[in-house]
């Protein structure tokens, strides 16, 4: 880890939208070339409509640019109802996310302080990851 977003992270929570959970989570993707990019959590009362922090941040990150591979880091803060700052890991689909446009290769730190985190590789989050290759 090149840095410690965990401050950065601290303060985006207060952009999330989560009025119907409570569940406020904020994410930065940094890529191979130092490019950063942001994201929250954003409720809809449509459940499905959705979208998670750390898809938010990477479909920003494709949409300024970025190509697949690009993405070397994820990282991770959450806040739960209590307004407690909690350990969080990406869901299912964000892991998908994650690591198709890793190409799986990527780390994600989740952190609970800014001395407190958890580090995995995108491969150990999802094994056997559907990359698109068999498509």
């Amino acid at each position: 880890m090149k840095k410690n977003y965990f401050n950065e992270l601290k303060t985006l929570l207060d952009n999330s939208s989560a009025p119907y959970s409570g569940f406020n989570v904020a994410s930065i993707v940094v890529c191979k070339d130092g490019r950063e990019f942001k994201g929250v959590n954003v409720e809809s009362a449509a459940y499905p409509t959705t979208i998670c922090a750390e898809r938010n941040a990477i479909f920003t990150a494709v949409a300024e640019g970025i190509n697949k591979g690009e993405i070397q880091e994820v990282h991770i803060a959450a806040r739960n109802a209590e307004k407690l700052l909690v350990t969080a890991h990406p869901c299912g689909a964000c892991r998908q996310v994650i690591a198709e446009q890793s190409m799986n290769d990527c780390l994600v730190y989740s952190y609970e302080s800014e001395g407190e985190y958890t580090q995995n590789t995108i491969a150990a989050l999802l094994p056997f990851a559907f990359l698109g290759e068999e498509l």
